[in-house]
């Protein structure tokens, strides 16, 4: 996916957000993230969404939004939406090449885009759970998340000590995907071919990221082999 095509998810996914909240009870338990209620849960993805579009301004040099108030009893949906739509404003007004600050070696309006589509396409997954209404992310959105999560992974300071050699095959069954995933002691190695391993996963690849972001999928996902191979790539990554 292109940096317009990762912006054109954002979009649907912070209006599905926003809907989810707008449903939720705030109180109510996000039963993916277990420690969060539907407040918790809007917060989080609030922060997250008006620092990026901060970032975007900082790398852009126009002036930052001031970051919506939340009143007391008001609508968490129509809070988060109007977040959001700062954070959609700034991604179509930076060009993919501009230079922002990021965690990562990529220091590029590109990395948002990325990392914008697919942390609000798995916490929107969340806020629907909490409203028993979940929906499947996008194919070719969750392909290239999976495709980010090695990345992230590849992008992290310490990787030592994760893994001792397993091997975890991905089957996408609705594309042409799939994934060869070592865990070794020095970080993890990613190929995208066929291979036996000690654990292989067959399903549509949007259960397949739902499952190594530890959430429930929707579909079923074969299991073929070692199933301790998946508390293994806990260890590797864990995302809240």
């Amino acid at each position: 996916m292109d940096y317009a095509e990762h912006v054109d998810a954002v979009v649907p996914e912070t209006r599905a957000l926003a809907a989810a909240f707008r449903r939720a009870e705030p109180e109510a338990r996000v039963p993916s993230c277990p420690d969060w209620t539907v407040a918790d849960l809007a917060e989080h993805v609030g922060g997250f969404t008006g620092f990026w579009a901060h970032v975007l301004c900082e790398g852009t040099g126009r002036s930052k939004p001031p970051f919506p108030d939340r009143q007391p009893g008001a609508s968490l949906g129509d809070w988060y939406a109007e977040v959001a739509d700062q954070l959609v404003a700034e991604l179509r007004a930076t060009p993919a090449d501009t230079t922002v600050w990021t965690w990562a070696d990529d220091k590029s309006a590109r990395f948002v885009g990325r990392r914008c589509a697919h942390e609000l396409s798995m916490h929107r997954f969340d806020a629907q759970l909490a409203i028993e209404a979940p929906q499947p992310i996008d194919a070719a959105v969750a392909a290239d998340g999976i495709d980010e999560i090695i990345y992230m992974i590849d992008a992290a300071t310490d990787r030592a000590g994760r893994g001792e050699g397993e091997t975890l095959h991905l089957h996408g069954t609705d594309r042409d995907d799939e994934w060869l995933l070592t865990l070794d002691p020095d970080g993890l190695r990613a190929e995208r071919r066929h291979a036996k391993a000690d654990l292989a996963l067959r399903g549509a690849v949007s259960d397949l990221e739902l499952l190594l972001y530890q959430r429930p999928t929707l579909g079923d996902v074969e299991r073929l082999g070692d199933e301790s191979v998946l508390a293994a790539w806990q260890r590797v990554f864990t995302f809240g």
